[in-house]
């Protein structure tokens, strides 16, 4: 005889039932605390650099955590875009003027992602709105005016690395600059001109080498010029010493008894003899400019007649020789030995 249990079907469908809802319960709660079914709102803050930074970093606020960090891209300008969210039971904290801090521990512990209220009350900013960070010029601005609220107690080593860190950062800037510049400075004292203070150096040595030249040149021309004076004074002095002396050349010549005077006292002989070789002169030009003037007239006609004299030779070229090539009179002629000249002929001249 078999067993058989009535409503078999029935109970095992129950059993099966009564797993499926506790399956979807579990489900549902392991859900639940993870937040599956919540609606997180998204933000974006940009930091200077991604160090300490990691993608699922928590965000807290008063010590709980609100957010984590979904994404971290580099941006243009080189800027690092860090996306996050924060959770819809926080989301009314959000408020404008809040500000993110990134807190780092010398020993390791405590570091985070801060989040910071603003202070008043408002409506939550929109999603994908900026929230500044600390240390840029957004976040700087809203802690010069109060407009945060900052809590008073935390870890004071943190706060004031926090507040050292910008400052190193310049002063690093700056060393890196200061570095460049004595590079460039290193480069152009070795002769290199391939920067701006290179080529700067090297025009001012030019300058200088060229004011140097100038200088012994000036020098050079004074010298000369000092010299030639010198000597000009001894010629004056020279003269000078001539002219006092009564019995020198000079006072001899400009005596009244003396050569000049004696030449010149001849009743204008002297006088009219080159008056009439002036005048001799004169007509002999006069003459040449006529013989020019009538030569410059003539031109054109002389021009032609060298013309019309070329053309006749060429003609009677063309005659002597159609008549030494006509075969009736070829060898009727007797041909003349030619008789050498001791003179050379002006075609054998060279010009």
């Amino acid at each position: 005889m078999k067993f058989r249990i009535r409503f078999a079907q029935q109970i095992v469908g129950i059993f099966v039932l009564v797993a499926a809802v506790s399956l979807v319960l579990v489900v549902v709660s392991m859900g639940a605390n993870q937040r599956w079914f919540a609606k997180n709102y998204e933000f974006y803050s940009v930091f200077p650099t991604a160090e300490g930074l990691s993608v699922g970093m928590p965000i807290q606020f008063k010590g709980f955590n609100i957010g984590r960090i979904t994404d971290i891209t580099l941006a243009d300008r080189d800027e690092v875009r860090v996306d996050f969210y924060i959770q819809d039971t926080y989301y009314d904290r959000v408020v404008p003027n809040s500000i993110l801090e990134l807190v780092s521990s010398p020993i390791g512990l405590g570091g985070g992602l801060v989040f910071h209220q603003g202070r008043g009350e408002g409506e939550s900013l929109p999603e994908e709105s900026l929230i500044p960070a600390i240390n840029s010029k957004e976040g700087q601005a809203i802690v010069a005016d109060n407009a945060v609220i900052m809590p008073a107690s935390g870890d004071s080593i943190t706060r004031i690395i926090s507040q050292v860190e910008p400052v190193l950062r310049n002063v690093n800037t700056l060393l890196v600059s200061v570095d460049e510049t004595l590079n460039h400075v290193n480069l152009a004292l070795s002769g290199d001109q391939s920067q701006p203070l290179g080529q700067t150096l090297a025009q001012v040595n030019t300058l200088l080498s060229e004011v140097e030249t100038t200088l012994v040149q000036t020098r050079e021309q004074s010298n000369q010029i000092l010299a030639s004076a010198a000597i000009i004074a001894g010629n004056f002095e020279e003269t000078s010493d001539a002219l006092r002396d009564p019995t020198g050349l000079v006072p001899r010549l400009l005596d009244a008894d003396g050569s000049i005077a004696t030449f010149l006292d001849d009743n204008n002989r002297l006088y009219d003899q080159i008056e009439q070789m002036l005048v001799s002169v004169n007509a002999t030009l006069d003459e040449v400019n006529s013989f020019a003037g009538f030569v410059n007239g003539t031109q054109p006609q002389i021009a032609s007649l060298l013309q019309e004299s070329q053309a006749a030779i060429v003609s009677g070229q063309d005659v002597l020789e159609g008549l030494s090539n006509n075969p009736l009179i070829r060898g009727g002629i007797t041909r003349e030995l030619s008789q050498p000249t001791t003179f050379q002929s002006y075609r054998d001249a060279q010009f």
